[in-house]
């Protein structure tokens, strides 16, 4: 517990820590702002729009020939939007949940960025500013100390996310009030209301994937290569091309077992489609859990045995 509070407190006493909490708060504050400049109610002749996309959808759909997934999603719109006016649901425009969900998938993003930037640099920088031989001859561990530094990088992810869920909910109650807005979607061929909160939830839990083999893929690359340029690079570079290179790939079979694959677990909620057919949460939790035990292994076993003035 020592060790983790010494590094939490080494943490915080660089700028670009609590650069990047402001920035975090500011990415929050910002848009909430913009957004309520911006924002309109809902249409009073919402109807009359939403029959017009009937319209409008069933004449692409006889006379356009579409792929499977572009005819799937003006059906499905056709259904909610014939749901709306069977049960007079009116199209909601910004409410305190849109806007903590909007701004949860931001946050997701950004956070995914800071923390490969202090998991690339926790290790790398002891080498990089010499402390790292008197770091390894103190009598502790080595393995507790490189430990210690890993949960002091996720909780700091944490501590983002939480900052950052409690802004959105604040200023989404203070702009939009508590009211909640009436999600649809087609589940099995059936349009069905969504729980606000269980799919907020839902969406939050699942952005775990990346959050957390971002930090053990970077922690791996800068222990490694003690290079926080190259484990930054290579881990953002992995996270956001990741669904480029698996559509590339889609057509052999060894990509479902492949981490990357797997890092969006979004792509398993409710609503959502895979990107690789027969995938599912369970085979994206299971790859991901081997993949991470994998890169953990790794990076203890080199930390362990590197040599001391190295």
């Amino acid at each position: 517990m020592k060790l983790v509070v010494n590094e939490w407190v080494k943490l915080w006493s660089k700028k670009s820590t609590w650069v990047m909490l402001i920035l975090m708060l500011l990415l929050v504050i910002v848009p909430a702002g913009v957004m309520k400049y911006y924002d309109e109610s809902s249409s009073d002749n919402w109807q009359q729009n939403s029959q017009q996309v009937i319209q409008d959808f069933e004449k692409i759909i006889e006379e356009d020939d579409l792929d499977e997934s572009t005819g799937s999603y003006y059906y499905e719109t056709i259904m909610i939007e014939n749901y709306r006016l069977e049960h007079n649901i009116a199209p909601n425009g910004t409410t305190m949940d849109t806007f903590m969900r909007n701004m949860l998938e931001v946050a997701s993003m950004v956070i995914t960025i800071f923390i490969v930037t202090v998991a690339a640099g926790i290790v790398s920088s002891e080498y990089s500013t010499g402390t790292i031989k008197m770091l390894l001859t103190r009598p502790v561990a080595r393995w507790k100390i490189l430990l210690s530094k890993l949960v002091t990088t996720i909780i700091f992810g944490l501590t983002l996310y939480l900052a950052a869920i409690i802004l959105s909910a604040i200023l989404g109650a203070i702009f939009w009030g508590t009211a909640m807005s009436t999600p649809l979607e087609v589940i099995e061929g059936q349009v069905v209301q969504i729980d606000v909160w269980s799919s907020y939830f839902e969406m939050f839990f699942l952005s775990f994937g990346s959050f957390f083999m971002s930090i053990f893929f970077a922690f791996l690359i800068g222990t490694i290569f003690r290079s926080s340029s190259l484990a930054i690079g290579l881990t953002l570079f992995i996270s956001f091309m990741s669904n480029m290179v698996v559509l590339l790939l889609s057509r052999y079979e060894f990509i479902k077992y492949v981490w990357i694959t797997h890092v969006n677990l979004n792509q398993y909620g409710t609503g959502y489609t895979p990107m690789i057919p027969g995938t599912t949460l369970t085979l994206g939790l299971t790859v991901n859990f081997v993949y991470a035990i994998i890169f953990l292994v790794i990076t203890f076993i080199v930390f362990n045995k590197r040599d001391v003035t190295a």
